[in-house]
């Protein structure tokens, strides 16, 4: 596809303000700051933003290979082990869980794969079925147990992928919307609604049935994500298909997340010429991450994306977070792989 597409272009321009404003280098070390200057914390250092920026960072060299942006992730492989002692790890489990995956894309064959993905099935609670929050912690919860389910699935623990799945389709479940909720803590499951955790349930649903060892578990994993992307189009429908906001801080991520694996699944079923019902939820899928991606470069104002695909971009308060920029250019790679399929 040609580099200088709509979608190409406009993936560039997200990508070149979060480097130009965000990233900086220390010699053969890069890191990124939380927030632009002025902004209290801004040179704060995140583990959770850097797994998700080195993620879109490889997604940005498979849609448009270049040298320079190779050395940069080079740069910032090395400066999260630098920030991480070596360890590539924190107490929280949804971060590992995380930085696991965007590990296994910049480099399969990293001896710390092994290590993290043990160290997520060894914290697996078997009296609950499902991997905590935190180290310590009573709750667990879709962002924690959706991204390991993803990381584990094709890891020597898929096993665990598939039990991790099957509790979240269980306890998190809604059955009123068909969408997933937050957490259970103490015996109580939290209603809330976030879009991340949608995205992972999804993409967690197709690791699982890519790596399936046979049909019947492959349909069922795919009726699984089928599902919820029509929960999620149900969801979005009253607000012409986009997605709920979820402000700065780390909500800013949630719906680049979201984003990512609903061009998964659109490109999943869209390949699916075994069954007609999948062809209608890709055109779904990809109308949902089309929708998201134009109202977000709408509202760019000043080379900034807002919080909120609502309303413009502004200079001051939650849009100035790393976290909201590499959520929008999320959003923007996720639409450059489906213009890629269509013109490919």
């Amino acid at each position: 596809m040609d580099a200088t597409s709509p979608a190409q272009s406009r993936a560039m321009a997200a990508e070149s303000a979060v480097v130009r404003r965000y990233v900086h280098r220390y010699g053969p070390l890069a890191w990124a700051h939380a927030a632009t200057p002025g902004v209290d914390g801004a040179r704060t250092w995140h583990y959770w933003w850097h797994a998700h920026l080195l993620d879109v960072l490889r997604d940005a060299q498979e849609h448009r290979p270049d040298p320079r942006r190779a050395r940069l992730l080079r740069a910032l492989h090395r400066g999260v082990t630098v920030r991480t002692l070596g360890r590539w790890t924190t107490p929280f489990y949804d971060d590992v869980a995380w930085m696991t995956l965007a590990l296994q894309r910049y480099d399969a064959h990293d001896r710390r794969l092994d290590r993290l993905t043990r160290r997520l099935d060894e914290a697996i609670d078997p009296a609950v079925g499902a991997l905590p929050w935190a180290v310590d912690s009573a709750l667990y919860n879709a962002p924690a147990n959706g991204p390991a389910a993803i990381a584990l699935a094709s890891s020597a623990h898929r096993g665990s992928a598939v039990d991790l799945d099957a509790w979240v389709a269980a306890t998190l479940d809604d059955p009123a919307t068909g969408l997933v909720r937050d957490g259970v803590e103490h015996g109580v499951v939290r209603p809330d609604l976030w879009t991340y955790n949608q995205g992972v349930a999804i993409g967690s649903a197709l690791a699982l049935a890519e790596a399936a060892p046979d049909a019947d578990a492959r349909e069922a994993h795919e009726a699984r994500a089928a599902s919820l992307v029509r929960a999620v189009a149900r969801w979005c429908a009253p607000d012409d298909d986009l997605f709920p906001a979820a402000g700065g801080g780390d909500g800013g991520l949630f719906a680049g997340i979201l984003a990512r694996y609903l061009a998964e699944a659109a490109l999943w079923f869209a390949d699916d010429a075994s069954s007609e019902a999948h062809r209608p939820v890709a055109d779904v899928a990809r109308r949902l991450v089309h929708r998201n991606a134009a109202a977000l470069w709408d509202g760019r104002r000043g080379g900034s994306f807002p919080a909120d695909p609502r309303r413009p971009a502004r200079a001051a308060g939650d849009d100035l977070d790393l976290s909201v920029q590499v959520g929008a250019w999320i959003t923007l790679e996720a639409e450059v792989a489906l213009e890629r399929a269509l013109t490919s």
